[in-house]
């Protein structure tokens, strides 16, 4: 071959190969060209038409329409109310899905139940359209009857916010007897939802692995599926089972089950409201001149009508003036009476104020709305109280004395205490302190200058002192404190009264009831002695008279396994703490003297069991305590048998794991109950061997540290801790660890989960 030749032929195939490039870009940039080409190429799958499938997603069912070829997907549509993210998914993934012709994708990060409910749903539909059974839901009557769970929306909010801040919310559908769908997040104290500042990268837990949000929907799709929480966590909160998910998920689980509970019929539901019309006027008119009123009808327990608006001076309704041009918040946006009917059409939809709205009365929950809800929420709050049945009038106070304590202490190391006295249906006395973890009063430290606000102004104790006066004066809390938890009524107080309020509260709800007030207590004689003798050999006894409802008469005691009694060895000097100072029977003979006096054991220990408020007292008083508690509950049953006596059967109880935990162990927990008090307990884990690990620790075979209480020691604390209080009131915190007993370091989930399954049993 000559040059001209090959010369020849390179150009030939270069035009040749322009010409491929060309035909390729002609195919690939002309969407019917490529349809025609491609088509001719695959084989009939469908009859040709138009399909709808649904399957569940985010937030609610997602619908899709797919219309099909007998070779191809034509188009997608994609329809879900309830979907909030389907604006991430929706065109790109139906696009996708008819550009390959293939359900083969991934989701869409941060979107990913709506991807796959989407993807499932199209897989319906195209199975449909290829002539194959469509794999039925379960009947309705058989998903109901296997569940218990009642249709309708259910909602679980914790009930304060966690060490970091955050309250778990999560919302439940039950529809046929089936979860239909189901939302967790969690919001701060500034009315902030975690998924949505998970989003937007403000809440950012690693710089790697998944978000929050994406962790969060992980964990609802789970449920979802599976219509349980089974096998979801571990004892310490955590999943092994959703791969992606790091996350604790206690918050999660509680506000699961506590849906669950109230689909059951178990939790606090409507049911509990009255059939009726209620109505509400707020007390003055505010700032604007207007006043709030509230008009609900409740029948069949769920709120069947719900109307707010506002009144004037003059007696001209807001929602009038706002439909006449006469109240004009913006010149564009919904109006007024518009964002009225939406928050009331929120409630009807829900019948729930749950999520409505944050911490400065605003809603985040309803898009349109931007003005604020206060009035509105206290009007139904207010109506669905009265639909409860609660009165509003002091006359529903019983006379007595009660008191209040913060179940945990707060950010600054104090807990609330208020006492209150009721006579003749009105508050007569009426006090409130703070105590911190060494039982110092924070009144006692104002005045004493070891409390500090600032340089001026008026001291902690005289601003107490005032908000006392205002609720005796006022008989009321009404007008007292904002949003916030300050006050703009009392002139003289800047600091927060949430704790002084919520004392306030549940003292008058006690008095409401009928309940923990001293003149409960029955007359006659109570005694207790400890379940066991303690580690220096001794157990507590107590002896009480209770007369016209007072203690009468008080006596604290400890005998050795010879019967002698430790206030005569005290007194005949066989019995010696130090040189100096009190003696033993001297400093017991003040802690009762303490009790008879104030006719309570309200701030007379710390969280160790000692106490700063008798100052001559520095033994433990722990046994004392527990002894004058378990009197007091006998005087309250009205029997000299303990409380438990009356709520649990004598007998032999058992109980052991389900499954093994993480690490392969399975917790056991043996209980004898008699005379209605718990008399003996034993706690243990056994291995898939057999193996005890009481016997491995004892052993040397299961060792946690090299220094510190081994495993078996740690477990007999905990139950001496139990028998000593006939109670697991105190001992766990929300992680399941004990800050009660110092030397115990161990996880007490199993144990505490074991003991309440035994009481559970003698209860029966």
């Amino acid at each position: 071959m000559n040059k001209g030749s090959l010369d020849t032929k390179k150009k030939g195939l270069i035009g040749l190969g322009a010409l491929v490039v060309l035909a390729g870009a002609t195919i690939l940039g002309s969407d019917p060209l490529y349809k025609a080409i491609d088509d001719m190429a695959r084989p009939a799958i469908y009859t040709a038409g138009t399909y709808t499938a649904s399957a569940r997603g985010y937030g609610g069912p997602v619908t899709v329409t797919v219309k099909v070829s007998t070779k191809a997907i034509e188009s997608i549509d994609v329809v879900g109310e309830k979907e909030t993210l389907l604006d991430q998914v929706v065109p790109s993934l139906p696009d996708a899905i008819i550009g390959k012709q293939t359900l083969d994708m991934d989701a869409v990060s941060g979107a990913t139940l709506s991807s796959n409910a989407i993807i499932k749903a199209v897989e319906k539909a195209l199975a449909e359209a290829r002539g194959e059974a469509v794999e039925e839901e379960t009947t309705k009557a058989e998903e109901s009857a296997a569940t218990g769970w009642n249709d309708g929306t259910y909602s679980y909010e914790a009930p304060e916010f966690d060490d970091n801040g955050y309250k778990d919310l999560v919302n439940m559908t039950i529809k046929d007897g089936k979860i239909t769908a189901l939302s967790w997040d969690c919001v701060d104290k500034d009315g902030k939802l975690k998924s949505q500042l998970s989003m937007d990268g403000q809440y950012v837990m690693t710089e790697d692995g998944p978000k929050w949000y994406e962790q969060a929907d992980a964990v609802v799709e789970y449920v979802l599926e599976n219509q349980s929480l089974d096998g979801l966590i571990n004892e310490e909160g955590y999943t092994d089972t959703v791969s992606s998910v790091s996350i604790n998920l206690y918050g999660f689980v509680n506000g699961v089950k506590d849906c669950l509970k109230q689909a059951a019929g178990e939790g606090k539901t409507q049911a509990g409201w009255n059939d009726g019309s209620y109505s509400y006027e707020a007390p003055e008119f505010d700032s604007n001149g207007y006043k709030d009123q509230v008009s609900m009808t409740v029948k069949g327990g769920r709120i069947t009508a719900l109307t707010w608006d506002c009144v004037d001076k003059d007696g001209k309704l807001k929602s009038n003036l706002s439909m006449n041009g006469e109240y004009v918040m913006t010149e564009d946006g919904p109006k007024w009476h518009e964002q009225a009917e939406a928050v009331v059409k929120y409630v009807l939809a829900n019948q729930s104020l749950d999520g409505l709205i944050n911490a400065d009365g605003y809603t985040d929950t309803v898009a349109s709305v931007s003005i604020n809800l206060y009035g509105f929420v206290n009007g139904v709050k207010d109506c669905l109280k009265q639909a409860a049945g609660e009165a509003k009038a002091q006359a529903g106070w019983n006379d007595g004395s009660y008191s209040y304590e913060a179940p945990e202490f707060d950010s600054n190391g104090y807990k609330d205490q208020v006492a209150m006295t009721i006579e003749g249906g009105r508050i007569t006395a009426l006090t409130w302190d703070c105590v911190d973890k060494d039982g110092k009063l924070k009144s006692n430290l104002s005045m004493n200058g070891e409390y500090v606000m600032t340089e001026d102004g008026p001291k902690w104790h005289e601003q107490a002192e005032a908000v006392v006066k205002y609720v005796l004066e006022n008989q009321s809390l009404d007008h007292l404190i904002d949003a916030d938890g300050y006050t703009d009524t009392v002139a003289s107080v800047s600091i927060n009264l949430y704790g002084f309020v919520n004392g306030v509260k549940d003292c008058l709800r006690q008095a409401s009831e009928g309940t923990a007030a001293k003149s409960s207590w029955s007359d006659g004689t109570f005694s207790y002695e400890a379940p066991e003798f303690d580690s220096n050999g001794y157990k507590d006894q107590v002896s009480m008279t209770v007369k016209d409802g007072k203690m009468t008469a008080l006596t604290w005691d400890c005998v050795d396994k010879e019967g002698k009694k430790k206030s005569n060895l005290s007194m005949d000097g066989e019995y010696v703490m130090s040189e100096d100072g009190p003696k033993w029977h001297e400093q017991a003979e003040a802690v009762v003297k303490y009790v008879l006096e104030n006719q309570s054991l309200d701030g007379l220990i710390n969280e160790d069991g000692y106490t700063d408020t008798v100052a001559s007292v520095s033994i433990n008083l722990y046994g004392f305590v527990g002894g004058v508690e378990d009197c007091l509950r006998q005087s309250s049953e009205g029997s000299a048998a303990a409380a438990s006596a009356s709520a649990v059967k004598d007998g032999s109880y058992s109980y052991e794991s389900p499954e093994f935990d993480g690490n392969g162990y399975k917790d056991q927990v043996s209980m004898t109950i008699k005379d209605g008090k718990i008399t003996a307990l034993t706690w243990d884990c056994v291995d898939k061997d057999g193996k005890k690990k009481s016997n491995l620790s004892m052993n040397g075979e299961y060792v946690m540290t090299e220094d510190g209480p081994k495993w078996h020691e740690q477990a007999e604390s905990v139950v001496a801790y139990v028998l000593e209080n006939q109670s697991l009131d105190g001992l766990i915190n929300e992680d399941g660890y004990t800050d009660a007993i110092a030397s115990v370091s161990i996880n007490l989930y199993g144990f505490t989960g074991g003991v309440e399954d035994c009481l559970k049993q003698a209860s029966r």
